[in-house]
């Protein structure tokens, strides 16, 4: 894979059967992996654009972004979001909702529209 010239190598990595462990571990194996996966290239915008195509209208393409954290923010936003989601039956099972219900939804401590994102990926679930 090294010897191979950069824009093969990307295209290679971008490839959708790729997950984003699967990149996170060619990273890790040398220098020149390592920089065909640098967090501000087409390699982990692609991982973002894949897993969840509908945020890219949320980014221009003119900003410098790191595509790594924001996969990372998103995926665990999601996680957030699924454990709070889990909880709901325990907590408002009775009629009454409390005022401070939706609190831990509030302090979530990331972008709103990863929380909205991953709540219509839940409805949107098969078996739902």
């Amino acid at each position: 894979l090294t010897d191979l010239p950069g824009e093969l190598l990307e295209l290679i990595l971008c490839c959708d059967v790729l997950g984003a462990a699967d990149i996170g571990r060619v990273s890790c194996t040398c220098r020149r992996l390592r920089e065909a996966c640098q967090p501000r290239g087409k390699v982990w915008r692609e991982r973002f654009r894949l897993r969840w195509p509908s945020l890219l209208k949320y980014y221009s393409h003119a900003e410098g972004v790191s595509w790594l954290e924001e996969y990372k923010a998103r995926h665990s936003a999601g996680l957030e979001a699924q454990r709070i989601v889990g909880s709901f039956s325990k907590r408002f099972f009775s009629e009454h909702v409390p005022c401070d219900g939706f609190s831990d939804i509030e302090t979530l401590g990331c972008p709103s529209h990863f929380f909205e994102d991953e709540l219509l990926c839940i409805l949107n679930m098969e078996g739902r």
